[in-house]
């Protein structure tokens, strides 16, 4: 009964904004255009993307100047990619941006559900805050994950109510809906944590994510999760100017970053996921769950490729390493720029595939061959990163020094794990010729 009256809330909500929000309607027939409330939903979104851009990228370079008079970076070490210390804690101003423009572009007209979006990314913010300062232990940090989303599930009602015939389950019971809306919001938030690895690539599937959510949630009428959207999208751009910017107002975002967007798309995906269920015509998605996958492609395959081969080798899933497809698109020869705007086309070629495939093979065989797609192709770059072909030159890859180096020395009896064709005698006169 609570759950029937959960999604025929749902549905009230989609067609209140339907009758209040919708700018147009169109009669084909007698070429009659009637227009109803044209200012409303245009506006909103407007000023959500304007004024998020314009908050983000006002507070970025006082939250790097902070950050280099905290002397607060992002410093090199075996695993990170960049080579030079970076300040981190951009995520605040993206939290900033996002929150202020979307409830000044709401105004009074706010869901109940949606301040508990901005208390769950406030959580994600300061624990992320405090793990770029100070580190926090794993576990510590699952257990605040788990909290975060038991908070949304619960109090929040972000559960996945259907799974379209997925592996032949349609309607969940509570049961089943709880735990797995659970699991995906703990997934997605550490999804998200994992592939912030180089420049532009947490912002850029963020934005492509919630650019994409944010149209279908405007032609679909719910005008609040399309403002959310778009607030996040605005900020998003101006951090990325930022971001894949060289020199000095460099700034990555950090855990502070990436829980939060994390904690919000997975949040959007379930609520878009949910209201499809009574979307109008052409908007509904027989095959919703196939372009979820298809927007997580990157984070969601990446991320339990990564915990199945350290699981493998024995080790804990939390565990890092240097085995994240970011990470085998750089080694390859790739500039973190080229290995970003890969995967965000790469992402937006499989949401265009399911379109193509959703007419034609059912919704199972579709999700395991997107996942099995994109498992493949993982595969293929690490066996030919792996294979130089003849007369290519391998990128000289330094994976761990198990010493600091003194001055502008490196000795020879330092014990290296190398990545290269490359003896280890060369490995250490170039890099001395790069440092001198």
């Amino acid at each position: 009964m609570v759950r029937t009256q959960r999604l025929q809330g749902d549905k009230t909500e989609m067609d209140r904004t339907l009758t209040k929000g919708r700018t147009w309607t169109r009669r084909i027939n007698d070429c009659e255009i009637s227009i109803i409330n044209t200012s409303i939903m245009p506006i909103s979104i407007i000023i959500s993307i304007a004024a998020s851009f314009l908050i983000t990228y006002m507070l970025t370079p006082q939250i790097i100047h902070v950050a280099r008079e905290k002397r607060l970076f992002d410093e090199p070490n075996s695993r990170r990619l960049n080579k030079k210390v970076i300040p981190t804690m951009g995520g605040i101003a993206i939290f900033l941006g996002y929150t202020v423009s979307s409830v000044f572009a709401m105004q009074k007209q706010i869901p109940t559900e949606i301040p508990l979006v901005y208390a769950a990314s406030l959580i994600m913010l300061f624990m992320g805050l405090k793990d770029d300062i100070l580190a926090i232990p794993a576990r510590k940090k699952f257990v605040i994950q788990m909290a975060t989303a038991a908070l949304l599930v619960t109090l929040g009602n972000f559960r996945i109510e259907s799974l379209y015939g997925l592996f032949n389950i349609g309607e969940l019971t509570d049961g089943m809906s709880i735990p797995l809306s659970f699991l995906v919001f703990v997934f997605l938030i550490n999804a998200f944590n994992l592939i912030d690895g180089i420049d532009g690539l947490a912002g850029g599937l963020a934005f492509t994510i919630s650019c994409t959510l944010g149209i279908w949630f405007f032609m679909a009428g719910s005008l609040h999760y399309a403002i959310l959207s778009c607030a996040l999208c605005g900020s998003l751009i101006a951090f990325l100017r930022f971001n894949l910017l060289e020199g000095k107002n460099k700034i990555f975002m950090g855990d502070t970053g990436s829980l939060l967007l994390g904690i919000v798309i997975a949040a959007m995906i379930i609520k878009s996921v949910n209201l499809n269920l009574f979307a109008p015509g052409n908007l509904h998605f027989v095959q919703a769950p196939l372009f979820a996958l298809a927007l997580l492609i990157v984070p969601a395959t990446d991320t339990s490729r990564v915990f199945m081969i350290r699981l493998f080798k024995g080790k804990s899933p939390f565990t890092p390493d240097m085995n994240h497809v970011h990470h085998i698109l750089i080694k390859s020869g790739l500039s973190h720029l080229e290995a970003s705007s890969f995967l965000v086309l790469y992402t937006i070629g499989f949401v265009l595939l399911a379109f193509c495939l959703e007419s034609y093979l059912p919704l199972t065989i579709n999700f395991l061959l997107f996942l099995a797609i994109s498992y493949g192709t993982v595969s293929f770059l690490a066996f030919r990163r792996r294979t130089p072909g003849k007369g290519q030159h391998p990128r000289m890859i330094v994976l761990k020094n198990s010493e600091r180096e003194e001055g502008d020395i490196i000795h020879a009896n330092i014990p290296w794990e190398l990545e290269t064709t490359l003896k280890k005698s060369a490995i250490i006169a170039r890099k001395n010729m790069y440092k001198n």
